[in-house]
Protein backbone atom coordinates (compact mmCIF):
# COMPACT_ATOMS: atom_id res chain seq x y z
CA UNK A 1 0.00 0.00 0.00
CA UNK A 2 1.28 3.45 -0.90
CA UNK A 3 2.08 5.77 1.98
CA UNK A 4 0.47 9.19 2.46
CA UNK A 5 3.81 10.77 1.50
CA UNK A 6 3.80 8.83 -1.78
CA UNK A 7 0.20 9.86 -2.51
CA UNK A 8 1.14 13.48 -1.83
CA UNK A 9 4.21 13.22 -4.06
CA UNK A 10 2.16 11.66 -6.85
CA UNK A 11 -0.40 14.48 -6.58
CA UNK A 12 2.45 16.97 -6.95
CA UNK A 13 3.68 14.99 -9.94
CA UNK A 14 0.25 15.28 -11.59
CA UNK A 15 0.22 19.04 -10.97
CA UNK A 16 3.76 19.31 -12.35
CA UNK A 17 2.68 17.47 -15.53
CA UNK A 18 -0.04 20.09 -16.07
CA UNK A 19 2.45 22.91 -15.46
CA UNK A 20 4.89 21.43 -17.98
CA UNK A 21 2.10 21.07 -20.54
CA UNK A 22 1.04 24.65 -19.88
CA UNK A 23 4.48 25.87 -20.88
CA UNK A 24 4.21 23.94 -24.15
CA UNK A 25 0.89 25.60 -24.99
CA UNK A 26 -2.48 24.22 -25.99
CA UNK A 27 -3.04 21.75 -28.77
CA UNK A 28 -0.17 19.42 -27.87
CA UNK A 29 -0.40 15.69 -28.46
CA UNK A 30 -1.60 13.50 -25.58
CA UNK A 31 1.18 12.22 -23.35
CA UNK A 32 1.40 9.12 -21.19
CA UNK A 33 3.40 9.20 -17.98
CA UNK A 34 4.85 6.15 -16.26
CA UNK A 35 5.43 7.19 -12.64
CA UNK A 36 7.83 5.36 -10.35
CA UNK A 37 9.78 6.19 -7.24
CA UNK A 38 13.25 5.25 -6.15
CA UNK A 39 13.23 3.52 -2.80
CA UNK A 40 15.60 4.33 0.06
CA UNK A 41 18.71 2.16 0.08
CA UNK A 42 19.98 0.26 3.15
CA UNK A 43 22.87 2.71 3.32
CA UNK A 44 20.45 5.68 3.39
CA UNK A 45 17.24 4.38 4.96
CA UNK A 46 15.95 7.86 5.83
CA UNK A 47 16.33 9.43 2.40
CA UNK A 48 13.14 10.72 0.77
CA UNK A 49 11.50 8.83 -2.06
CA UNK A 50 12.48 10.38 -5.38
CA UNK A 51 9.45 10.29 -7.66
CA UNK A 52 10.04 10.31 -11.40
CA UNK A 53 7.75 10.32 -14.40
CA UNK A 54 8.77 8.97 -17.80
CA UNK A 55 6.88 10.75 -20.59
CA UNK A 56 5.70 9.06 -23.79
CA UNK A 57 4.07 11.51 -26.25
CA UNK A 58 1.54 9.78 -28.48
CA UNK A 59 1.30 10.42 -32.21
CA UNK A 60 -1.98 12.25 -32.98
CA UNK A 61 -2.59 10.04 -36.01
CA UNK A 62 -3.00 7.07 -33.68
CA UNK A 63 -5.91 8.84 -31.99
CA UNK A 64 -7.54 10.15 -35.16
CA UNK A 65 -7.56 6.64 -36.64
CA UNK A 66 -9.79 5.40 -33.83
CA UNK A 67 -13.24 6.79 -33.17
CA UNK A 68 -12.94 5.89 -29.48
CA UNK A 69 -9.76 7.97 -29.20
CA UNK A 70 -7.43 7.87 -26.23
CA UNK A 71 -9.29 5.32 -24.02
CA UNK A 72 -9.17 2.67 -26.76
CA UNK A 73 -5.53 3.44 -27.51
CA UNK A 74 -4.62 2.85 -23.85
CA UNK A 75 -6.18 -0.61 -24.06
CA UNK A 76 -4.28 -1.39 -27.27
CA UNK A 77 -1.00 -0.34 -25.66
CA UNK A 78 -1.75 -2.48 -22.60
CA UNK A 79 -2.57 -5.45 -24.82
CA UNK A 80 0.65 -4.97 -26.79
CA UNK A 81 2.65 -4.78 -23.55
CA UNK A 82 1.14 -8.06 -22.42
CA UNK A 83 1.63 -9.80 -25.77
CA UNK A 84 4.26 -7.88 -27.80
CA UNK A 85 4.07 -8.21 -31.58
CA UNK A 86 6.50 -7.01 -34.22
CA UNK A 87 3.64 -5.53 -36.24
CA UNK A 88 2.36 -3.23 -33.49
CA UNK A 89 2.30 0.40 -34.74
CA UNK A 90 3.33 1.45 -31.24
CA UNK A 91 6.36 -0.83 -31.07
CA UNK A 92 8.87 2.02 -30.72
CA UNK A 93 6.90 3.44 -27.80
CA UNK A 94 6.49 0.01 -26.25
CA UNK A 95 10.18 -0.81 -26.61
CA UNK A 96 11.04 2.47 -24.89
CA UNK A 97 8.59 1.78 -22.07
CA UNK A 98 9.99 -1.69 -21.55
CA UNK A 99 13.60 -0.50 -21.64
CA UNK A 100 12.96 2.27 -19.13
CA UNK A 101 11.06 -0.10 -16.84
CA UNK A 102 14.00 -2.50 -16.72
CA UNK A 103 16.55 0.26 -16.23
CA UNK A 104 14.55 1.42 -13.19
CA UNK A 105 13.47 -1.96 -11.85
CA UNK A 106 16.40 -2.88 -9.56
CA UNK A 107 15.77 -0.10 -7.04
CA UNK A 108 12.42 1.41 -7.99
CA UNK A 109 8.76 0.48 -7.88
CA UNK A 110 5.87 1.17 -10.21
CA UNK A 111 3.58 3.83 -8.72
CA UNK A 112 1.10 4.93 -11.39
CA UNK A 113 0.21 5.47 -15.02
CA UNK A 114 -1.14 8.88 -16.06
CA UNK A 115 -2.46 10.53 -19.20
CA UNK A 116 -2.25 14.25 -20.01
CA UNK A 117 -4.52 15.45 -22.81
CA UNK A 118 -6.72 18.31 -24.03
CA UNK A 119 -10.47 17.90 -23.60
CA UNK A 120 -13.72 19.83 -23.29
CA UNK A 121 -14.95 20.89 -19.87
CA UNK A 122 -18.55 21.99 -19.34
CA UNK A 123 -19.28 24.57 -16.68
CA UNK A 124 -22.58 26.39 -16.36
CA UNK A 125 -23.80 24.69 -19.51
CA UNK A 126 -20.99 26.20 -21.55
CA UNK A 127 -18.25 24.00 -23.05
CA UNK A 128 -14.69 25.18 -22.57
CA UNK A 129 -11.35 23.83 -23.63
CA UNK A 130 -9.51 22.22 -20.74
CA UNK A 131 -6.45 20.15 -20.05
CA UNK A 132 -6.86 16.98 -18.08
CA UNK A 133 -4.36 14.79 -16.26
CA UNK A 134 -5.83 11.46 -15.17
CA UNK A 135 -3.81 9.00 -13.09
CA UNK A 136 -4.39 5.65 -11.41
CA UNK A 137 -1.91 4.43 -8.81
CA UNK A 138 -0.94 0.92 -7.75
CA UNK A 139 -3.63 0.93 -5.01
CA UNK A 140 -6.40 1.81 -7.51
CA UNK A 141 -6.59 5.40 -6.27
CA UNK A 142 -7.78 7.90 -8.92
CA UNK A 143 -6.29 11.35 -9.52
CA UNK A 144 -8.17 13.83 -11.74
CA UNK A 145 -6.78 17.23 -12.65
CA UNK A 146 -8.87 19.65 -14.74
CA UNK A 147 -7.37 22.94 -15.93
CA UNK A 148 -9.90 25.07 -17.87
CA UNK A 149 -8.24 27.27 -20.44
CA UNK A 150 -7.80 30.82 -19.21
CA UNK A 151 -7.80 29.96 -15.51
CA UNK A 152 -4.67 30.23 -13.39
CA UNK A 153 -5.10 27.17 -11.22
CA UNK A 154 -6.26 23.63 -11.95
CA UNK A 155 -8.83 21.66 -10.00
CA UNK A 156 -7.40 18.48 -8.46
CA UNK A 157 -9.35 15.53 -7.08
CA UNK A 158 -7.76 12.53 -5.35
CA UNK A 159 -10.24 9.73 -4.67
CA UNK A 160 -9.27 6.78 -2.45
CA UNK A 161 -12.58 5.01 -3.16
CA UNK A 162 -13.56 6.11 -6.65
CA UNK A 163 -17.23 6.19 -7.58
CA UNK A 164 -17.86 4.13 -10.73
CA UNK A 165 -20.11 6.93 -12.02
CA UNK A 166 -17.41 9.60 -11.70
CA UNK A 167 -14.48 7.79 -13.27
CA UNK A 168 -12.68 9.39 -16.22
CA UNK A 169 -12.97 7.65 -19.58
CA UNK A 170 -9.26 6.84 -19.41
CA UNK A 171 -9.63 4.90 -16.13
CA UNK A 172 -10.05 1.36 -17.56
CA UNK A 173 -7.13 1.85 -19.96
CA UNK A 174 -4.83 3.17 -17.23
CA UNK A 175 -5.75 0.22 -14.99
CA UNK A 176 -4.97 -2.12 -17.89
CA UNK A 177 -1.60 -0.43 -18.39
CA UNK A 178 -0.76 -0.85 -14.71
CA UNK A 179 -1.59 -4.53 -14.83
CA UNK A 180 0.27 -5.04 -18.12
CA UNK A 181 3.36 -3.24 -16.87
CA UNK A 182 3.48 -5.24 -13.64
CA UNK A 183 2.87 -8.44 -15.62
CA UNK A 184 5.62 -7.58 -18.07
CA UNK A 185 8.14 -6.84 -15.32
CA UNK A 186 7.33 -10.14 -13.61
CA UNK A 187 7.30 -12.13 -16.87
CA UNK A 188 10.41 -10.48 -18.25
CA UNK A 189 12.27 -11.00 -15.03
CA UNK A 190 11.22 -14.63 -14.99
CA UNK A 191 12.29 -15.10 -18.62
CA UNK A 192 15.64 -13.54 -17.85
CA UNK A 193 15.99 -15.49 -14.61
CA UNK A 194 19.20 -17.41 -14.16
CA UNK A 195 19.52 -21.01 -15.30
CA UNK A 196 18.66 -23.84 -12.89
CA UNK A 197 21.06 -24.46 -10.06
CA UNK A 198 24.08 -26.57 -10.83
CA UNK A 199 26.90 -27.96 -8.69
CA UNK A 200 29.42 -25.58 -7.25
CA UNK A 201 28.99 -22.25 -5.54
CA UNK A 202 27.43 -19.21 -7.17
CA UNK A 203 29.79 -17.70 -9.75
CA UNK A 204 27.70 -15.27 -11.83
CA UNK A 205 26.02 -12.14 -10.41
CA UNK A 206 22.60 -13.04 -11.84
CA UNK A 207 22.54 -16.69 -10.75
CA UNK A 208 20.30 -17.88 -7.91
CA UNK A 209 21.65 -17.81 -4.39
CA UNK A 210 19.86 -21.00 -3.31
CA UNK A 211 19.73 -24.40 -5.00
CA UNK A 212 18.61 -27.91 -4.24
CA UNK A 213 21.13 -30.21 -2.60
CA UNK A 214 21.59 -33.87 -1.76
CA UNK A 215 20.91 -37.13 -3.60
CA UNK A 216 17.14 -36.63 -3.58
CA UNK A 217 17.17 -32.82 -3.81
CA UNK A 218 15.47 -32.55 -0.43
CA UNK A 219 17.87 -29.95 1.00
CA UNK A 220 18.60 -26.35 0.09
CA UNK A 221 22.15 -25.07 -0.17
CA UNK A 222 23.37 -21.48 -0.11
CA UNK A 223 25.69 -20.99 -3.07
CA UNK A 224 27.42 -18.06 -1.38
CA UNK A 225 28.72 -19.70 1.79
CA UNK A 226 27.81 -23.37 1.21
CA UNK A 227 25.46 -23.67 4.21
CA UNK A 228 22.84 -26.44 3.88
CA UNK A 229 19.29 -25.99 5.20
CA UNK A 230 20.26 -22.86 7.11
CA UNK A 231 17.59 -20.56 5.73
CA UNK A 232 14.70 -18.42 6.92
CA UNK A 233 11.75 -18.17 4.53
CA UNK A 234 8.63 -16.03 4.68
CA UNK A 235 5.65 -15.29 2.43
CA UNK A 236 3.08 -12.54 2.83
CA UNK A 237 0.45 -10.66 0.80
CA UNK A 238 2.26 -8.15 -1.37
CA UNK A 239 2.21 -4.45 -0.57
CA UNK A 240 1.50 -3.96 -4.27
CA UNK A 241 -2.08 -4.96 -3.44
CA UNK A 242 -2.07 -8.27 -5.27
CA UNK A 243 -0.01 -11.46 -5.30
CA UNK A 244 2.59 -12.36 -2.70
CA UNK A 245 6.04 -11.21 -1.62
CA UNK A 246 8.57 -13.90 -0.69
CA UNK A 247 11.76 -13.55 1.34
CA UNK A 248 14.47 -16.20 1.69
CA UNK A 249 17.60 -15.52 3.75
CA UNK A 250 20.68 -17.57 4.56
CA UNK A 251 21.07 -17.44 8.33
CA UNK A 252 24.81 -18.09 8.03
CA UNK A 253 25.99 -15.41 5.59
CA UNK A 254 22.90 -13.19 5.26
CA UNK A 255 22.39 -13.53 1.48
CA UNK A 256 18.80 -12.87 0.43
CA UNK A 257 16.49 -13.74 -2.46
CA UNK A 258 13.14 -11.91 -2.80
CA UNK A 259 10.23 -11.99 -5.22
CA UNK A 260 7.26 -9.65 -5.61
CA UNK A 261 4.54 -9.14 -8.25
CA UNK A 262 6.02 -5.89 -9.56
CA UNK A 263 9.76 -6.49 -9.84
CA UNK A 264 9.87 -10.28 -9.84
CA UNK A 265 13.03 -12.09 -8.69
CA UNK A 266 15.91 -10.22 -7.04
CA UNK A 267 19.06 -11.41 -5.26
CA UNK A 268 21.26 -9.69 -2.68
CA UNK A 269 24.36 -11.83 -2.08
CA UNK A 270 26.41 -11.17 1.01
CA UNK A 271 30.16 -10.78 1.07
CA UNK A 272 31.75 -14.17 1.79
CA UNK A 273 34.02 -14.81 3.52
CA UNK A 274 32.99 -11.79 5.57
CA UNK A 275 35.40 -8.88 5.65
CA UNK A 276 37.49 -9.22 8.81
CA UNK A 277 37.10 -6.44 11.28
CA UNK A 278 40.27 -4.45 12.01
CA UNK A 279 42.08 -5.36 15.19
CA UNK A 280 41.10 -3.22 18.11
CA UNK A 281 44.00 -1.33 19.75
Amino acid sequence: MLSSDTVRALTECVIAADADADQMGWGQRPTLLLVHDRLPTPARPNQRHAMRSLEFPLHPDDLLADSAGLPALLHRLAAALTQPTETSPYQATLDTIIDRIHVSAPDARLVAWAACYDDTHTRGGQPRQARRVDAVDADGRVYQLTHPRGEDHPLVLVDDTPNPHDLPATYPGLVALLAATAHHIQTKTASEAPPPWRSGLRTEPEEPIFGVWGPDGASIRCRICGAVDEIAHDEMPSMAGYGEDTYTRCTRCGSVETTDPVFGWRAKPATWPPTPEPDQP
